[in-house]
């Protein structure tokens, strides 16, 4: 999740050091092609195998186009993205076809996962950031906190293609789905092109038919293959409000606190949305509760690490 709101140099070095650790999800296989560069904030990268780099590079500058494009759409960071004008307002009008499909999903999500998935969550983000920027080494309120997360349920939200609406106060992120969105709009577009053995990396991964590709993930000994799949991966020190770690970005929406139980969560899925957004909402529940929500849907499957740093398989 990010927020629009100003970071103090300390924050700056604490994502800082979050990302020196070794990465998530590592790829490990060559590709005859590699285009570099940023979505929604994160390292993102369109892998090609058996394409000359002439045409490699001719389909990136469509693919980079769409993502500035979506960018547009979902930025907390841009003033004038819609997100940031329907937070600023409680209102927006003629949203995009992108905002309105994208915002239905995550309530779908959030539905699914009983609420751990909260594309509401955002005023409670955005209170411990500010919080943990001018009082550090100091709790949070509890009781502001819980009475902040309690009014974050989304079932108010309206969504129709003229406007969608948001209670007094109320403000959405959907960094918790939205690069796996991205991702998806991009490889429909290169499958448009009539690309195969191509594997997009835009914060969460998804692989086109053709070849697979092995995706390393820490705590499994033998490496995850794509192929016509996705995977996502959220961590709890990704994104840390305290130097020890205790406070972070994955936020269990019901409490107002940063989930405790794991500290990385990978799905497997077929597509990017689902992915990203399970792997977000799923980041604060236990094994059981992981288990309950993956017994509904086919062919997803979930890879952690827990707060002890042992491995399980859902």
């Amino acid at each position: 999740m990010a927020d629009a709101v100003r970071m103090t140099r300390r924050r700056l070095l604490l994502i800082g050091a979050a990302a020196g650790f070794a990465p998530a999800v590592k790829v490990a296989r060559a590709a005859t092609f590699r285009w570099s560069g940023y979505a929604l904030g994160a390292d993102a990268h369109i892998h090609f195998a058996g394409l000359d780099e002439r045409e490699a590079s001719r389909i990136c500058a469509v693919a980079v186009a769409e993502i500035e494009r979506l960018e547009n759409v979902f930025s907390l960071y841009r003033t004038d993205s819609e997100l940031a004008r329907l937070n600023k307002t409680g209102r927006l009008e003629r949203p995009s076809h992108d905002m309105r499909v994208l915002l239905s999903r995550a309530l779908d999500f959030w539905q699914l996962t009983d609420g751990a998935f909260n594309p509401a969550i955002q005023p409670v983000w955005r209170y411990l950031a500010r919080h943990f920027d001018q009082h550090r080494g100091l709790e949070p309120d509890r009781a502001h906190l819980r009475q902040l997360a309690g009014k974050c349920a989304p079932d108010s939200i309206s969504i129709s293609s003229s406007a969608i609406r948001l209670n007094p106060g109320a403000e959405l992120t959907l960094n918790g789905i939205a690069q796996g969105y991205i991702t998806d709009r991009i490889v429909e577009m290169l499958r448009a092109e009539g690309l195969t053995d191509t594997l997009v990396s835009l914060g969460e991964h998804r692989a086109l038919p053709g070849q697979a590709w092995q995706i390393m993930v820490p705590g499994r000994e033998l490496p995850l293959e794509l192929r016509n799949r996705a995977a996502a991966t959220s961590r709890a020190d990704a994104t840390r409000f305290t130097a020890d770690g205790r406070w972070h970005h994955l936020i269990d929406p019901l409490t107002g606190k940063s989930a405790a139980q794991l500290r990385q969560l990978t799905v497997l899925a077929d597509d990017a949305t689902t992915a990203d957004a399970l792997s977000t909402g799923l980041s604060v529940c236990g094994v059981g509760r992981i288990r309950a929500v993956t017994r509904q849907l086919d062919r997803v499957r979930v890879f952690g690490l827990n707060r002890v740093g042992r491995a399980f398989e859902v």
